[in-house]
């Protein structure tokens, strides 16, 4: 009697995990196509930037950035989603914080506090990475 309990416990949690499995890759597959009809806002601001006299350019040129790191972001979490390893979670941290810097640092607090953020993610992942797992910085 307690076998079949244990039993059918034990095909719950394999149950659930392979929905959790499925709704993650759902996710991580809207959040591609999302970046793929994102592109075209993408060309939208690269043509802007041509066509823009040079005092408004850099405004539209640091818009375009933000907007590409953003996608960036979004295919990085889409991988992490996917893979499930402890490095891709690293490089989703790595690019949002390269993002904040480049796009949304006002002085110079934000850039160092940045920097220190990075390098804790390179220490993060040169002396606590196992070494059968590939680095990925």
């Amino acid at each position: 009697m307690d076998n079949k309990h244990e039993d059918r416990i034990k095909n719950i949690k394999n149950l659930i995990e392979k929905l959790i499995i499925i709704i993650e890759i759902l996710l991580a597959l809207l959040i591609i196509f999302t970046v793929i009809l994102s592109i075209k806002d993408l060309i939208v601001l690269g043509i802007t930037v041509f066509t823009t006299e040079a005092n408004a350019s850099y405004e539209i040129l640091q818009g375009f950035l933000s907007h590409t790191l953003l996608l960036v972001v979004g295919l990085e979490l889409a991988i992490m989603l996917i893979s499930h390893s402890p490095g891709k979670v690293l490089q989703v941290i790595l690019y949002a914080i390269a993002r904040k810097m480049l796009i949304s640092s006002i002085n110079m607090t934000d850039i160092l506090l940045g920097v220190i953020a990075l390098a804790i993610i390179f220490i993060t992942d040169k002396y606590f990475h196992t070494k059968d797992v590939k680095r990925i910085l």
